[in-house]
């Protein structure tokens, strides 16, 4: 356990540097987005108001007031969202590639540790999942430094405040978010299962190199098919709850993660020599 948690710690301080940088840019494009988003509010207000002579409430009851949907539809924040999200697939990848790349593989000063092998395959998972989770945690106290900006813009009369579960109800939010700590469990979990397959598949292609990329392939689309097989059941016969689906898609996730680890841990052993 002493050289799984060293080796989370290290992967960490690895991707630190370039997470932070992710974490600032986030955080400004998502405040420039509310100011922005504000303004542009604000001024189309005062301008309807003094071309049209209404008054705040009949703007309002003509127009509707503003609401958070401004913002959490807007470019700024779905942008900001999407390109965190593509640094932290790319990041899938490179977590793994990047101890291969030079003349001096790094991989294999890793692999001669004394410590199981399977440990550096659970530090760099580990590793992906706490960016996710520490992201999604910022994107929370960001969301009420954006209502902050929103309120000091945006006078009480022209606001249509939400509750905090109206606002979690939005699609983008409802899938970083989950009402439930169950569903929380799945969504998240199914995620670090992709993580895993890929990671696997990754390790395919690194111990048989061109016929690895083929077995490779052949892997994900065998356990992208395991995953979807709720899905697919349910679009056949249409007869499934949800509760049975979210019980299917926990068993095919925790079959597909152990099929993953196991051949992980096969290929690290036998198939990936130093």
């Amino acid at each position: 356990m002493n050289e799984y948690l060293k080796l989370v710690n290290f992967e960490i301080k690895r991707f630190s540097k370039l997470f932070l940088t992710l974490i600032v840019m986030v955080i400004v494009a998502q405040v420039i987005g509310a100011f922005l988003t504000s303004f542009s509010y604000m001024n189309r207000v005062e301008t309807t108001m003094a071309q049209k002579l209404l008054g705040e409430s009949q703007y309002v009851h003509e127009y509707g007031a503003y609401n958070l949907q401004e913002f959490l539809f807007s470019g700024y924040f779905i942008l900001s969202i999407m390109f965190a999200a593509s640094i932290l697939i790319i990041y899938v990848f490179f977590i793994w590639y990047r101890d291969w790349l030079g003349k001096s593989s790094f991989i294999y000063r890793l692999l001669m540790l004394p410590t199981a092998r399977r440990n550096i395959y659970f530090a760099k998972l580990t590793t992906i999942l706490l960016f996710v989770l520490c992201l999604v945690g910022i994107q929370i106290a960001l969301l009420e430094v954006v209502q902050l900006i929103i309120h000091g813009i945006i006078p009480d009369q022209l606001r249509a405040d939400s509750s905090k579960a109206y606002i979690y109800s939005f699609d983008i939010l409802s899938f970083l978010y989950p009402k439930t700590p169950l569903l929380f469990a799945l969504l998240y979990g199914l995620g670090a299962t992709v993580v895993a397959v890929v990671f696997t598949a990754i390790l395919f292609e690194r111990s048989y190199h061109l016929k690895g990329i083929f077995l490779g392939v052949i892997y994900l689309v065998i356990s992208i098919i395991v995953m979807a097989i709720p899905v697919i059941i349910q679009d056949i016969t249409g007869y499934l709850y949800l509760n049975e689906i979210i019980g299917l898609t926990a068993v095919t996730s925790i079959l597909t993660l152990g099929v993953a680890l196991y051949l992980a841990d096969y290929l690290l052993k036998r198939k990936i020599n130093v």
